[in-house]
């Protein structure tokens, strides 16, 4: 009756059910039933199979204040350690491991991408990273209380976007970098990107050599909600 009790601790524990234990153990779902509902006494032999199985001394676990719980959770941490051990074993099934650990490795460094970009918008908070931001006479980024304009040259760094993302979100309006292209000073060189305006507006542009053919344009969106305006979003060519 006790060993049918500790089987149904420990294997609730580790998340098992009666047909996966008796699987392991190589007997009948029957048998596991059988002992959990104290209508059979197991042998000795079927005691020593379970416990190793499913990671208990039935012995050691029946002592008086002993936690269960506490040998399970430490008999799964070093199946845990076992597995992440046997996954950079290239000697058995190779292909499949390189194919796990390869995929990982992407997600963990776009996972890293993204953690740095957030945390670059957010120590940039209140504070435009360096002139990239402004051109000779005219800035990149206009903003107002009724006006946001951005104008995209190769006057940008990715700080600078990063900071223009960040910033836009704080007044409503949403920009996606779809493609985006740095020359070989990390200056902006070609971008393709989608902006939701605030009201609900939305409209996409591109535009490329920014270094050479579209150095001296000002292509970008430009919303605007003052009462004179005569198009309150715009994407595209703008005009001073």
């Amino acid at each position: 009756m006790d060993f049918g009790k500790k089987l149904i601790e420990v294997r609730n524990l580790k998340g098992l059910t009666q047909d996966e234990v008796a699987e392991k153990c190589n007997v009948t779902v029957r048998t596991i039933q059988r002992i959990e509902s104290g209508t059979v006494k197991p042998r000795a032999f079927t005691m020593k199979i379970i416990s190793e199985v499913l990671g208990f001394d039935y012995f050691e676990t029946s002592n008086t204040g002993y936690d269960v719980s506490q040998k399970v959770r430490n008999s799964n941490r070093k199946d845990l350690l076992f597995l992440i051990k046997d996954l950079f074993n290239l000697k058995t099934n190779a292909m499949k491991k390189i194919s796990i650990l390869a995929t990982s490795s992407l997600i963990i460094g776009f996972a890293v991408f993204i953690l740095v970009s957030e945390t670059k918008a957010q120590s940039s908070s209140g504070n435009e990273p360096n002139s990239s931001i402004n051109t000779e006479n005219r800035q990149c980024y206009v903003k107002t209380n009724d006006r946001t304009e951005v104008a995209f040259t190769n006057k940008l760094t990715f700080d600078s976007l990063v900071y223009i993302k960040s910033d836009l979100k704080t007044r409503g309006i949403i920009i996606y970098f779809k493609k985006i292209e740095f020359d070989d000073k990390n200056h902006l060189l070609s971008i393709d990107c989608y902006v939701v305006s605030k009201d609900g507006c939305k409209g996409g542009f591109g535009v490329g050599s920014l270094n050479s053919t579209n150095k001296n344009k000002r292509i970008g969106f430009c919303c605007d909600y003052s009462k004179n305006a005569k198009i309150p979003f715009h994407t595209g060519s703008l005009t001073d």
